[in-house]
């Protein structure tokens, strides 16, 4: 029953993406995976996780999506039917690790309707982000102290003093104060991914031999963990996603969803194969293909960019 709705529920992510006209990609089918879909529309990039209880999500998977938006510049979003057991509501965005969480609906509403989040979830009920600085302007107009605006709104002058410094505001005072003041005081969520929590930004050590050799020749290398590929390599001004695998039947899947998510995010990528029998293929789907022993003997990093130029 469960596979049922994850299934369904990633379907429906899938379609409202490409409803909203972005370019998605197939689902990541490679386990263990650390996001199910990638998605472009012009200059904006959306990682997608699918659970049926956001609350679900490991701190370190929810660490690795992190990781893997920096890399391929993207936001990442968490989409589940519920929050800690209970029904994620519709409107509200919710955070688990400092990633936005919503339910599809909420989708929906701001990549199809065009409606703007107002609200969001935290400790204690809904609240909302308001325009501080009109809100003290309104409150000018309309001749009233934040002594009077207080008591009418049934709070303490100093949390009104608070109000019009930037801080949380539940939904029902949010909606309160826009009738006292007869003005729009509510600011749209912003949905990007908040730096401000407990991951770092700190690279991973690179330990793969292959990697290694990689940065030595001149490759500036960030490797991934338990991702599709093992690494983001940068030359001159491009980007490929690395892969490295032996030559087996993993290689052509591996491959094709590499291909796949570059595609989709405007990147480059190759595979470094660690050759058991010789392979007659140049490359698979978009992706080339080299062996390891064709890195090992060049030193020269235009070599090497050449040699993928040539099989792309």
């Amino acid at each position: 029953m469960n596979s049922k709705l994850k299934h369904k529920m990633k379907t429906e992510a899938q379609e409202i993406l490409k409803k909203a006209e972005y370019d998605v990609s197939e689902e990541i089918n490679l386990y263990p995976k650390v996001f199910d879909y990638v998605a472009k529309k012009d200059d904006v990039r959306i990682l997608l996780k699918t659970l049926l209880d956001i609350n679900n999500i490991r701190k370190s998977l929810a660490q690795r999506l992190v990781e893997m938006s920096r890399l391929l510049l993207a936001t990442p979003f968490l989409i589940g039917k519920k929050n800690k057991g209970t029904e994620m509501e519709q409107g509200v965005i919710y955070e688990r690790h400092g990633i936005k969480s919503m339910a599809p609906k909420t989708l929906r509403d701001i990549l199809i309707e065009g409606v703007p989040p107002l609200v969001y979830a935290a400790p204690g009920g809904r609240y909302a982000n308001i325009n501080s600085k009109k809100l003290r302007e309104e409150r000018k107009k309309n001749n009233l102290s934040r002594g009077e605006l207080a008591l009418r709104l049934g709070v303490s002058r100093s949390t009104i003093r608070k109000y019009e410094d930037g801080k949380d505001i539940s939904v029902e005072k949010a909606v309160k104060l826009e009738e006292i003041l007869d003005a729009p005081l509510f600011e749209s969520l912003d949905l990007s991914y908040s730096e401000q929590n407990e991951f770092n930004k700190t690279k991973r050590e690179i330990n793969n031999p292959i990697l290694l050799l990689l940065s030595s020749i001149g490759f500036d290398v960030s490797p991934t963990k338990k991702a599709p590929f093992k690494a983001l390599s940068e030359a001159e001004t491009n980007k490929f996603l690395t892969g490295i695998e032996e030559y087996n039947k993993r290689l052509k899947k591996k491959a094709t969803v590499i291909s796949n998510v570059s595609g989709v995010v405007d990147y480059k990528s190759f595979m470094v194969i660690k050759e058991k029998e010789k392979s007659n293929k140049s490359k698979i789907k978009d992706t080339p293909l080299l062996t390891e022993e064709e890195v090992e003997r060049r030193d020269c990093l235009d070599e090497i960019l050449t040699l993928i130029k040539e099989r792309a």
